[in-house]
């Protein structure tokens, strides 16, 4: 897991005289600006600056609205509050260079540093944003289409890094299994390359054939793979191997 997380975590800003309670970290951030149905997708950094003694969180970053004008924003420091033992929730209203927004809310994942937050401008636009998307929190079901044998486990995560303009992506899968015995074959694939297309509700992402790093071992076919609910849940298929793969997860791990 430790070089698929270097890909989407929050990266430290090296300072040593830095207190432990205090950290100012970076991240690419992928943005979405939904208006009346039409998407557009921009990517930038965001700094995130988290105060760990008091428990606030201050974000600045830049991003896109749907008319593609570029803009930064800086909000206050909003209070972290705990949902689960690695999952926060912030919200607050947000400042900036342009004026009008409202309903700034996000959440960050301690465990996995996935950031996820959104905000609306002027009551028509909203903006979606996010690190690159990592869902640990999947469960993989395989199925041999020849006798019906399968098998899930929650043993694989999920990782996607789009490219600067949102058309394709990284796939990254941890801990991958290419048989139904519960034997990890392989710690970390990566697939680059496959079509991303951004939506109202989050992206898909398809391929009709992906070679993994590893060539000539692990190639996946028919990937067809839905982001929904702005993100935050996971579903899909691919075949690799003889098997049918089906995943259905989430973003953040959130009480039932």
């Amino acid at each position: 897991m430790l070089s698929l997380l270097a890909v989407t975590m929050l990266t430290a800003c090296g300072n040593d005289d830095e207190p432990q309670s205090k950290q100012t970290i970076t991240s690419t951030i992928n943005c979405r600006a939904i208006e009346y149905g039409e998407v557009l997708f921009s990517q930038g950094s965001a700094t995130i600056e988290l105060n760990f003694s008091d428990m606030f969180l201050k974000i600045t970053s830049d991003y896109k609205d749907a008319a593609g004008r570029s803009h930064s924003l800086t909000t206050s420091d909003m209070k972290l509050y705990s949902v689960t033992s690695t999952v926060y929730s912030f919200n607050n209203m947000a400042s900036s260079t342009y004026a009008g927004f409202d309903m700034f809310e996000g959440f960050i994942d301690m465990a996995t540093g996935m950031l996820w937050y959104t905000f609306m401008i002027d009551g028509t636009t909203t903006v979606v944003c996010t690190s690159h998307l990592l869902y640990a929190y999947t469960t993989t079901t395989m199925t041999n289409p020849e006798n019906g044998n399968h098998g899930s486990h929650q043993q694989s995560a999920y990782l996607f890094a789009p490219d600067s303009k949102g058309e394709t992506c990284i796939m990254q899968i941890s801990n991958f299994m290419s048989n139904l015995n519960g034997v990890v074959d392989a710690a970390e694939l990566q697939y680059q390359g496959l079509t991303l297309t951004p939506t109202a509700f989050g992206y898909t992402i398809t391929a009709d054939m992906v070679e993994s790093n590893y060539k000539g071992y692990f190639t996946l076919t028919d990937v067809n793979i839905t982001l929904n609910d702005q993100c935050q849940v996971i579903s899909g298929s691919f075949k690799c191997n003889g098997l049918e793969y089906s995943l259905s997860g989430d973003l953040f791990s959130f009480p039932q």
